[in-house]
């Protein structure tokens, strides 16, 4: 009788544990506490691997909850427990996508649960540089563009490329590409020639930056090196009185000024810096220099070819260190012209703010955390329009936060047709689209319709608010399709207007 008893106790514990591994493996970690007290430790507490590397790593609870039953959810590989200790191994990385996370639970069924974050990295196979639709020659005082191919590299995100004149910085440029899998990808910057660069080497360098967890130094892989020729004369064929006697028609800007994309930094995050420069002419022209403190972040030339005074903003990644704290961001703005133009270059800077990983306020409420849209696109709900029928017009607004702050406007010609907001809670960047019917008339053919998306974040958000537009087009009775197919049909481009950072420069 008592070997039974032994036998049934036995059998009832391996019965718990089976069922125990198969609630974690099944287990929806959403519903387990990250923010409990006494929570399962990790170690190391972030997990940086390369692809088709080994992985080991402990998972820890108190000796207080060894009689709770832990494990491990969504994890690969094998895991051996060891009293309060658990021991995950993983031959061979082989996934890109990994997120682990370790759980303890009490009697009543509570979860408490650590997550580990995991990322998987491949260096580029290789990087290839060149000239943008140019060879041969190049000749003084013309803008060109450099171009950097990055193959195979995985995040993505995290590459930094740096563009170089010989052993000078030009530049450099970060992905806002999230995708965890390797891909390729193309990187261009634009710069001014000067005599003086005929014979320098141009070149560009690729690094992975993965924290103080990654691999360090961290890997880099450069470009083969193009020797420059700069003439200084017009090349064979050109009007000599067209040639670079000309001194361009210019503006300088009214102001500069800077931004975040959010309110608050955090350490080890990344975000976007924003400079906005106001009514300059030609764009094409100006060179946007981001700084952290002295440092030169990053420098960017913007494509539009448009000769009248325009405003534009300039945006780039940072990946925030615990050194930055403190740390003050700036732009400047300078407009080359090349040697006929002002010498030295037109300037004008931004103000200067610190990071202590707050934005700065002119007011002791805290400014909201917000993202302003990627885009905004608007569209039709059938590709035909007909007099006298009611149609659906579509506004989408990719990836903006918080949506319930957004204020969507259509329009038709300069009328106002209907004004909404979303009733969505939500905090983080979403993207949402908002319908509106209308009735039409025969005095709409021709008339152009868009949409416009307004982020009202209250007096202690920037002033004036955030506003983008999306692409105009005219109704000639027939939507813009690619197909003849009755589907939704949006519009991608876009482009900014109003936009004025929390720190924006007064012009005096």
């Amino acid at each position: 009788m008592v070997l039974s008893l032994v036998f049934l106790k036995r059998m009832f514990f391996i019965l718990l544990v089976i069922s125990l591994m198969s609630f974690l493996r099944d287990f929806h970690v959403s519903s387990c506490d990250e923010y409990c007290p006494d929570k399962p430790v990790f170690n190391p507490s972030r997990l940086v691997v390369k692809y088709g590397d080994p992985v080991s790593v402990t998972c820890s609870i108190r000796q207080s909850y060894q009689d709770y039953f832990f494990g491990l959810v969504d994890f690969m590989g094998n895991h051996t427990k060891n009293g309060t200790t658990i021991l995950w191994e993983v031959q061979r990385m082989t996934e890109w996508r990994t997120l682990t996370t370790c759980c303890h639970i009490n009697a009543t069924d509570y979860c408490c649960c650590s997550k580990l974050p995991v990322t998987v990295y491949k260096p580029p196979d290789n990087v290839s540089f060149s000239f943008r639709n140019h060879s041969g020659p190049l000749l003084e005082g013309h803008q060109y563009t450099l171009q950097c191919e990055v193959h195979n590299v995985a995040p993505v995100e995290n590459l930094i490329v740096t563009f170089y004149r010989g052993q000078t910085a030009l530049g450099q440029l970060q992905s806002n590409n999230i995708e965890k899998k390797p891909v390729t990808e193309i990187f261009t910057l634009s710069f001014n020639t000067k005599k003086e660069d005929d014979g320098v080497q141009y070149w560009c360098e690729a690094k992975l930056e993965l924290g103080p967890e990654g691999p360090q130094p961290p890997p880099v892989v450069t470009s083969e090196k193009l020797s420059a020729t700069v003439n200084s004369t017009p090349a064979p064929g050109t009007n000599p009185s067209t040639s670079s006697t000309l001194i361009p028609s210019f503006k300088p800007p009214d102001s500069v000024s800077i931004g975040f994309n959010y309110g608050r930094m955090l350490k080890y995050r990344q975000y976007t810096l924003l400079c906005k420069v106001q009514k300059v002419a030609p764009v094409e022209n100006l060179i946007v220099t981001f700084y952290g403190g002295q440092t030169a972040l990053g420098q960017l030339q913007s494509n539009n070819t448009e000769k009248k005074p325009v405003t534009e903003i300039f945006t780039l990644n940072i990946n925030t260190k615990k050194e930055d704290d403190g740390v003050q961001y700036w732009c400047e703005a300078k407009l080359e012209l090349g040697p006929e133009g002002p010498q030295p270059p037109l300037v004008l800077t931004s103000e200067k703010f610190s990071s202590p990983w707050t934005i700065p306020s002119t007011s002791s409420t805290p400014i909201p955390s917000f993202k302003p849209p990627d885009s905004v696109s608007i569209g039709f709900n059938y590709g035909r329009m007909l007099k006298y029928r009611q149609y659906t017009l579509l506004c989408k607004v990719q990836k903006v936060a918080p949506v319930e702050n957004l204020t969507v406007t259509f329009y038709g010609g300069q009328t106002a047709l209907g004004q909404l907001q979303s009733n969505n809670t939500e905090k983080k960047p979403v993207t949402e689209i908002f319908t509106l019917n209308i009735n039409t008339k025969k005095e709409d053919d021709g008339v152009q319709y868009w949409c416009e998306a307004k982020l009202e974040l209250r007096p202690e958000g920037p002033q004036p608010p955030l506003v983008l537009t999306s692409e105009k087009f005219s109704s000639p009775w027939t939507i813009p399709s690619t197909s003849s197919t009755p589907i939704p049909s949006f519009k991608d481009r876009q482009h900014w207007v109003n936009y004025s950072p929390t720190t924006q420069r007064r012009n005096q």
